[in-house]
């Protein structure tokens, strides 16, 4: 069950032990090392990559209200950007995945128009979230899951579609997963946002404009998809994503 919308497109005529981080980005067939905090385990050196700085390496974030959430601690601009097909699938590939819990993906549009030199988007509503995927109809057999098991089962992989109506132009994809064994307690929620920079070619321009959101600002401390019973929300199917 969700309560928070995600961007309906419509077109105009003419979808470390015990912690993890993306490795790989694969864009039109392409694919983009990410930052990999084990290669530079004193998290000095800037990613020569598509991927925003990791200052907290593997680990998670706890407060979702901390400037650190919109895409890690310290992150500031890549170098480099990805050339994406708008209405095009990619996928990210993670180190590892042992938790379990929702999946979800934001994008925001760099105000420059040129690039993101010099965008952070941690404040100002410039988000919105193109998918989330809580508890999933798996398969015949095994039932309800958390998305992060169909991660797991994917050799820790998951696919992500551009939105076809999209403006053309330069665009963070913000990527999370949460882990939630901890979620019944306040505080024991944990966030690893990902964020990667690309430029959107092949869009159309939407009728509908999205509903725009801040990072931080539209997950709170105590949502029902952050602070709330993980057992029961499997059991009864329902559960309403961050």
């Amino acid at each position: 069950m969700f309560t928070k919308s995600t961007y309906l497109f419509l077109c105009l005529s003419t979808n470390v032990l015990g912690h993890g981080y993306v490795r790989e980005y694969t864009f039109d067939g392409v694919g983009y090392v990410s930052y990999l905090p084990y290669d530079r385990p004193d998290f000095t050196q800037p990613p020569e990559s598509i991927a925003r700085f990791l200052g907290n390496g593997i680990n998670p974030l706890k407060d979702p209200l901390d400037i650190s959430i919109t895409c890690g601690k310290d992150a500031y601009p890549a170098p480099k950007m990805a050339n994406v097909t708008a209405g095009s699938t990619f996928m990210v590939q993670w180190n590892e995945w042992p938790h379990t819990g929702p999946i979800y993906t934001y994008m925001a549009r760099c105000p420059n128009g040129q690039d993101c030199s010099d965008f952070s988007g941690t404040s100002g509503d410039h988000w919105f979230k193109i998918e989330e995927h809580g508890i999933i109809e798996y398969d015949s057999t095994s039932g309800l899951a958390w998305a992060a098991q169909k991660m797991y089962d994917a050799d820790n992989t998951w696919n992500i579609t551009i939105p076809p109506c999209i403006a053309p132009g330069p665009y963070i994809i913000r990527h999370e997963t949460m882990a939630i064994q901890d979620s019944d307690e306040p505080g024991g929620a944990q966030f690893y946002p990902q964020c990667s920079q690309v430029w959107v070619s092949g869009g159309v321009e939407p009728t509908v404009e999205p509903t725009l959101v801040s990072l931080p600002g539209d997950i709170q401390p105590d949502d029902p998809g952050v602070l709330f019973d993980r057992k029961a929300a499997l059991e009864s199917g329902e559960y309403t994503c961050p």
